[in-house]
């Protein structure tokens, strides 16, 4: 630690800080007088006194709650010129601190009301629960710097949101799960970008492209979706942005801005930093972001070693914008490498992803309407093989395997608001897919391994192309709906296949015979309502008919060979998997609701609960093809295939100040936690990998500027199993964490300590030690997949 701490550590670059200008608004619809609005004005400063500039303010009339949007100059003034005379909610959002709300303040008639806005320091996560007229239901999260700073992974961002849980993979590779529906059944957006996983195993999803460093936000829907967020999905949209490009303000000619972080993790040695910066005139700037970090093998609570739980990886990406007259124009080019990272529970490891990209992203106000347009490509090379932890038989071995995506997209979006209670979206978008999966024949090997190059994959194709319309409507100050009609056709194919040798002829020979080619035309639905019944409490419920169609290998991975099937799975079980040509699209029909309280003057606390329930027809389940006993253990080759499923659950989160003072500074407690059963009703047997009964809890203190906390997380003993993929069952357990972070002026340090206790748990989603298992040359009991022991973590971050 003592050598490598310093090399976390990044050199500081010195930038300037950012400049924005006053952006006052007056009220739409008939033109305001003097007799009927007055002004807002104020200023936002931070607890050291210090303005803020660049914060968010938004104004809600308490009647109408019609909504106005400005940010503050660099000197933390901001000015609404003109409101409607009337009672307000005024919030204020800056990434790094807390959410600041102001209710009940007045605006009076031709006259000016001021106020002043102390923030504090934001906790390690900050949630923003998005009320806005459509209905969306969404999570919004401000990454706060610190987080940024510190995270393993993008994905990681997301752990400990409602309705969200995450399958543990590579350290890079963890799935985001809405609803106990995960990897492609969840829709993943990353600056507008949808991609695709070009991994048998799923090594490369979309999230593992970019870094926890350059994400500014987070938005989570879980269960019903607006079809405006995209189709082809079930669970949900996860939707990850990076942070808007900064131009020099009013009487600036050019504006700079930077930061760096550095960050040590003890358990598995893991360290790494990132470096950002922008420098921008008035209409032109231009923005770096980077990001490298490297882990050796971790350790459990017991003090075992998990093997292949290594990884190392770097990220770059250059933004160019330009702005002017109503126009933004960004264009964002970035190269992803991944060197190597293990998978301890998969037979394979990735050895190399490279991956280069371009984002085309084009944004037009027209008055009141808006047109965003934007325009992507990826290219992908992924190399899999057995890496040198799973390495425990007398003769090495050796089994390469390499795959070639490409994704290309667009997608046109309108926004045209219908008077002032309606407002309505247009838009179409296209997602094509292209995979080359081939597996070079290993000297000497023939005939399970040569003499040919396998074929798993020839030229894949996915093709999506949809188009939505979608109203939002606000009836009164109550009552707002949001209505959405999409259509999303999918088109698949794949060109002829080959095995290593004659072993695998009648497979190949039936595959090539088929008909491969599918057209799967799909409609969504979204209906969903909100009622306002007071200051203190809101209600939500709604419909969505969601539909996805089977990705390439669920439908093309031809061989049923033991060792080749087994090459393909992303469901950390350690069995063989085999594609169905036939499969056709799952189709879901989810009903929510969800009700919350708070405190209607200060927002001292608030309560939030989500019922869920999903029925899901011709979901992509499995059915057995063969058992193989290895040792004292039982693995399956399965086969894709079309089942019925039924979801229930609900999620249930909530915060309240338990003191608030000088001398003691502010105290909150918070909580998230959920309930989610899953089960096959055709079989009246769990689905696989659902999480158990979960919940966290935390306490945090902020005094002055240091910010403290002590966290506790409880998952209940896994026992609904599925007895398809002989899921393993787990122990509940209670985990401990604490942190603590100091910011004063540009600088930044943060510590915390997870799993304080050292406690030994096995993870509910973790899936199987593939490694332990090896290492027992096959004979002994496989066992689930235990989490990491005690981790002790510091960060510095300085910014300029």
């Amino acid at each position: 630690m003592k050598t490598k701490l310093p090399l976390a550590l990044l050199a500081v670059v010195c930038l300037g800080w950012p400049l924005n200008f006053i952006c006052a608004q007056e009220a739409p619809g008939a033109k305001p007088s003097a007799e009927t609005t007055g002004r807002l004005a104020g200023t936002v400063k931070d607890p050291t006194g210090a303005m803020v500039g660049g914060a968010t303010i938004r104004a809600r009339n308490a009647s109408t709650q019609a909504e106005w949007s400005v940010t503050s100059s660099r000197e933390g003034r901001f000015l609404f010129g003109a409101l409607p005379a009337g009672e307000y909610q005024i919030t204020v959002i800056v990434p790094g601190f807390e959410m600041a709300i102001l209710r009940g303040v007045v605006v009076a008639a031709g006259r000016e009301t001021t106020v002043e806005i102390t923030l504090r320091i934001g906790p390690v996560k900050t949630e923003i629960e998005v009320n806005a007229p459509d209905t969306s239901g969404a999570i919004v999260r401000k990454v706060a710097e610190n987080e940024r700073a510190t995270a393993r992974s993008a994905a990681g961002l997301l752990d400990g949101t409602p309705g969200v849980s995450l399958r543990e993979d590579g350290q890079f590779a963890s799935a985001p799960f809405l609803h106990g529906l995960g990897d492609e059944r969840a829709k993943l957006v990353v600056d507008g970008m949808t991609v695709s996983s070009a991994c048998a195993n799923h090594m490369n999803p979309p999230l593992s492209y970019v870094s926890p460093a350059k994400v500014a936000q987070v938005t989570v829907m879980a269960g019903i979706t607006p079809v405006s967020m995209g189709g082809d999905s079930l669970g949900g949209t996860v939707i990850v942005d990076s942070p808007d490009p900064v131009f020099a303000g009013p009487g600036q000619r050019l504006h700079q801005e930077g930061s760096s972080s550095g960050f040590y993790r003890s358990n598995g040695e893991n360290y790494g930093g990132s470096l950002s910066g922008w420098i921008g005139g008035r209409n032109l700037a231009i923005g770096y972001n980077g990001w490298w970090t490297t882990s050796g093998d971790t350790t459990d609570g017991s003090g075992h070693k998990v093997t292949s739980t290594y990884a190392q990886t770097t990220d770059h990406t250059v933004t160019l914008a330009a702005q002017g007259a109503g126009n933004l124009f960004v264009l964002q080019a970035g190269l992803h490498h991944t060197p190597y990272e293990g998978f301890v529970n998969a037979q394979m490891d990735l050895v190399r992803n490279f991956a280069e990209s371009l984002n085309l992203h084009y944004r037009r106000s027209l008055g009141p309407a808006a047109l965003d347009a934007r325009v992507f490509w990826q290219n992908t090379w992924h190399d899999m093989n057995i890496g040198h932890d799973k390495q425990t038989f007398p003769m090495p071995m050796w089994m390469p395997m390499h795959t070639h995506g490409r994704d290309l997209g667009y997608s046109i979006k309108w926004e045209l608001p219908l008077g002032a209670r309606h407002t309505l979206r247009v838009g179409n978008e296209m997602h094509r897919f292209v995979l080359d999966d081939a597996w070079p024949a290993v000297a000497g090997t023939a005939p399970s391994m040569g003499p040919n190059t396998f074929v798993s994959i020839d030229h894949g194709r996915r093709l999506r192309v949809g188009t939505f319309v979608e109203a939002a409507s606000r009836w009164n100050p109550q009552w707002s709906t949001l209505v959405g009609l999409r259509n999303d056709t999918v088109w698949t194919n794949a060109g002829s296949v080959q095995g290593y040798s004659d072993l695998y002829a009648a497979d190949a020979s039936a595959f090539n015979a088929a008909n491969r080619a599918h057209t799967d035309p799909d409609f969504d639905l979204t209906a969903m309502a909100r009622y306002q019944r007071g200051p203190a409490s809101a209600f939500e419920f709604g419909y969505a008919r969601k539909s996805r169609v089977p990705n390439l290998y669920e439908r093309y991975a031809w061989s049923t060979n033991m060792m080749a099937s087994g090459m393909i799975g992303w469901f950390g079980d350690g069995n063989y998997y085999a594609g169905n040509i036939a499969l056709q699209p799952e189709t879901a029909n989810t009903v929510s609701g969800t009700a919350s309280w708070h405190e209607a003057t200060h927002g001292e606390w608030e309560l939030k609960t989500t019922p869920y329930l999903t029925l899901i027809r011709n979901f992509v389940d499995v059915d057995t093809m063969m058992t193989t006993m290895y040792g004292m253990s039982t693995f399956a080759q399965l086969q894709f295939a079309n089942h019925s499923a039924r979801i229930a659950g609900a999620d249930l989160s909530g915060s309240g100040a338990l003191w608030k003072s000088d001398g003691l500074g502010v105290g909150r407690l918070s909580g998230v936690g959920g309930w989610l059963h899953g089960e096959r009703t055709d079989s009246n047997t769990p689905l696989y990998q659902m999480m158990p009964v979960h919940a966290r809890v935390a306490l945090d203190e902020e005094w002055k500027d240091l910010t403290a906390g002590v966290g506790l997380e409880a998952v209940d003993r896994k026992r609904h199993l599925d007895p398809h993929r002989y899921e393993q069952a787990t122990p509940g357990y209670a985990l401990f964490n604490v942190h603590a972070s100091y910011r004063r002026g540009a600088f930044a340090a943060s510590a915390q300590a997870d799993n304080l206790f050292n406690r030994a748990y096995e993870m509910p989603l973790g899936g199987v030690n593939f490694d332990d298992f090896m290492a027992g040359m096959w004979m002994g009991q496989i066992k689930p997949l235990t989490g990491r022991g005690r981790t002790a973590s510091l960060s510095l971050t300085a910014r300029f």
